[in-house]
């Protein structure tokens, strides 16, 4: 198990160098996303989620965009907004990183490699239909995706990811709680909610 986590860590921290992100954008999805998932299980039972699975979307969580390693690098790393076209290429991302994952047959039935997958697939998703790319609703995304979602949404409103000027931490919650984000899982919000005083030092610790 420590084996495939360095493993891990090492194919997704390459996959960030390459997209042109600063190198902590994955480790802080991880702590956001354990963060999430703490609090999910201790403030309901709607999901069953008992601490291996939760360690395995954690896991998981860090090649969320590997697809991303599939876009043209002058889209990927444009510092300029994208033009309309551009975006939409962007966002072929989730579906190119999950195809990758589906592709390694010989590991297809690990559960690893099928939550990595819909992750890849779901977390620009959103709860009322309005994400992509298949525009689920409710929890036919999957809850694993759910979380990532949520977790990359505060990152990029709060790190710094070239195009989009970073805003402070309180900011950001706010954004998110008002729905600005795109609309999450109502459970899922009151969770960040719950844990947005923890946040900054966690992530500082990380």
């Amino acid at each position: 198990e420590k084996n495939d986590r360095l493993m891990i860590a090492i194919l997704s921290q390459v996959t960030e160098r390459h997209n042109g992100e600063n190198g902590l954008h994955v480790q802080r999805i991880q702590t956001l996303t354990s963060l999430l998932l703490e609090r999910l299980v201790q403030k309901t039972d709607r999901y069953i989620l008992p601490a291996a699975q939760r360690s395995l979307i954690v896991t998981a969580a860090a090649l969320h965009d590997i697809g991303k390693i599939a876009i043209d690098d002058s889209i990927l790393k444009k510092k300029s907004p994208l033009t309309e076209a551009e975006a939409a290429i962007m966002r072929t991302h989730p579906v190119l990183g999950a195809q990758m994952l589906e592709e390694l047959d010989l590991y297809s039935e690990e559960p690893l490699l099928k939550t990595a997958a819909q992750i890849c697939r779901w977390h620009h998703e959103r709860y009322d239909g309005s994400g992509y790319p298949d525009g689920l609703v409710g929890d036919s995304i999957p809850i694993a995706a759910q979380v990532v979602g949520l977790a990359d949404a505060y990152d990029i409103l709060t790190g710094k990811h070239g195009r989009v000027a970073p805003i402070p931490h309180t900011a950001a919650i706010q954004y998110i709680l008002q729905g600005k984000a795109g609309v999450f899982n109502p459970l899922l919000v009151e969770c960040l909610s719950d844990i947005q005083y923890r946040i900054v030092d966690e992530l500082e610790a990380a």
